[in-house]
């Protein structure tokens, strides 16, 4: 298994590292490379993941609790024609995420009705939520997949993928929910 400490375990957007987990007969091939190439973390990176560590199931359950919230209210918004988010009961896979996890995480999409333009408008209007590509931090996040992530497909590739120009991509921090919630409905606004 190889995750990114860099996100949620991390999860202050100050630090850099990666998991690598597996067996013996796995890990010893990539071990020489790793002594050699010194990929270890530093001492200062490995002081902010021990920190980050002892705050992982508190900042892990707000981050559900916090997108659950504006998921469901994303869903009954006007101006957003679909919420992507597995905690939604009408969510594909709601059912086996129910049973798999103890929480639906801390990411969702939503799309804004209109075209890209409008979605682009709505993440420029946001003012608590920052415009930034990252995700897992304690801060909540938004991007424009196909302006972002996804801009080196073509419209049609993403539209394939389920990617519309108007979709936005929220990693939900640990702010207050109510807040977030205030500062999406403000910046959906005039949309």
């Amino acid at each position: 298994v190889m995750h990114s400490a860099t996100k949620y375990l991390g999860g202050h957007s100050d630090l850099t590292a990666g998991v690598l987990m597996g067996s013996k007969a796995l890990l010893e091939p990539v071990w020489a490379w790793r002594k050699n190439l010194g990929t270890v973390p530093s001492p200062e990176t490995a002081a902010l993941l021990s920190r980050s560590l002892r705050t992982l199931v508190v900042r892990v359950r707000q981050h559900n609790a916090n997108a659950q919230a504006v998921a469901e209210a994303m869903a009954r918004h006007p101006k957003i024609a679909r919420v992507h988010y597995p905690g939604l009961p009408d969510a594909p896979g709601h059912a086996l995420a129910r049973a798999q996890m103890d929480g639906f995480g801390g990411m969702l999409s939503i799309v804004v009705r209109g075209d890209g333009s409008e979605a682009t408008r709505v993440a420029d209007r946001l003012r608590l939520i920052r415009l930034a590509p990252s995700l897992g931090g304690v801060e909540s996040l938004v991007t424009q997949p196909c302006t972002t992530t996804h801009h080196g497909l073509t419209p049609d590739a993403r539209a394939r993928r389920g990617i519309p120009d108007t979709m936005l991509r929220l990693s939900i921090g640990i702010e207050d929910a109510d807040d977030l919630i205030a500062d999406l409905q403000q910046a959906l606004g005039d949309a």
